[in-house]
């Protein structure tokens, strides 16, 4: 088995066995998505792709040999394998009988070595997918309305609004630091979630900054600080569900974490719909009404 993560679920794996007439085998491709029952192997499936070189497997001595070449999209720098065997072969629709036994190794090629066995990544997969969900999924998006549609709760709205974004700014940092923690157990090559995990952060701690930094109401850059805040915080729940999903899908993550995920996100959505449409029929009976007026996000005036 060929494993982003170390785990048997959710990797891909080449399966060879012996025929009836002893001589000639079967190598096959496999796309492991479960480990409870044989049917949550599926043939024919899987991410690798095999060169030009057909995968040959033989009998020799009661023993068999299985050889294959595989080609990768980039240049490997850790990755894990997975080897398992048992006894019997596959019934006529390909399903895997249970293997007896196992191991698992993890090969450095940039270093040249091999590590025999894994360190059990799944509870740190899920906290740190629980505290991102949380941080950047939930708490960090349910406190944009407040500072959209709820000014005039004045100070309340500041109040509530800040301190939420605070709170889910720190959970969000926590899912960060596990998360590296989490590379430094499986150095898992999700290139694309780290660089989008570390903008997301890096964009937060540009509100953060903006926050103490803010100018006093009187100052000429209070309109530039308002424009800046409000497009990186559009920016930051953007960014953060897509990279939550894409977590979810790369790292095989429980189905529970995202149907919880997939509930509040809509949710929120709803939410964000619902309080637009108001806010524009509010707009058609009242055409004084601005939208955008005050700034949004405009914090309470401070002292120069």
């Amino acid at each position: 088995g060929v494993s982003r993560d170390g785990m048997m679920v959710g990797s891909s794996a080449v399966v060879g066995w012996m025929n009836n007439d002893g001589k000639s085998g079967t190598v096959k491709q496999y796309f492991l998505s479960g480990r409870m029952t044989s049917e949550e192997g599926i043939p024919d499936r899987g991410d690798l792709k095999f060169t030009n070189v057909t995968p040959t497997i033989v009998l020799k001595d009661k023993m068999i040999y299985m050889g294959f070449q595989l080609q990768f999209p980039q240049r490997l720098n850790r990755q894990p394998f997975l080897f398992a065997c048992g006894f019997g072969k596959p019934a006529e629709n390909n399903i895997l009988p249970k293997h007896k036994y196992r191991s698992s190794l993890a090969v450095d090629f940039s270093r040249g070595a091999i590590y025999l066995g894994f360190v059990d990544s799944t509870s740190v997969k899920l906290t740190h997918g629980i505290l991102a969900i949380t941080g950047w999924g939930i708490i960090i998006p349910f406190g944009v309305p407040i500072a959209r549609h709820f000014r005039q709760y004045e100070p309340l709205w500041y109040y509530l609004h800040s301190s939420i974004q605070f709170v889910g700014f720190f959970v969000g940092l926590a899912a960060v630091a596990v998360g590296r923690t989490l590379y430094d157990l499986i150095h898992a090559d999700f290139n694309y979630h780290r660089v989008l995990g570390f903008t997301i952060l890096a964009l937060s701690v540009l509100q953060i900054c903006q926050f103490i930094v803010r100018p006093s109401s009187s100052s000429k850059t209070q309109d530039y600080w308002n424009k800046i805040h409000h497009w990186v915080g559009r920016l930051v729940i953007v960014l953060a569900p897509v990279n939550i999903f894409l977590g979810l899908y790369k790292g095989n993550g429980a189905r529970g974490l995202m149907i919880t995920f997939l509930c509040f996100f809509f949710t929120f959505l709803f939410i964000s719909i619902y309080l637009e449409i108001r806010l524009l029929l509010q707009k058609k009976r009242d055409p004084n009404t601005k939208l955008t007026e005050p700034p949004l996000f405009q914090v309470p005036p401070r002292n120069s």
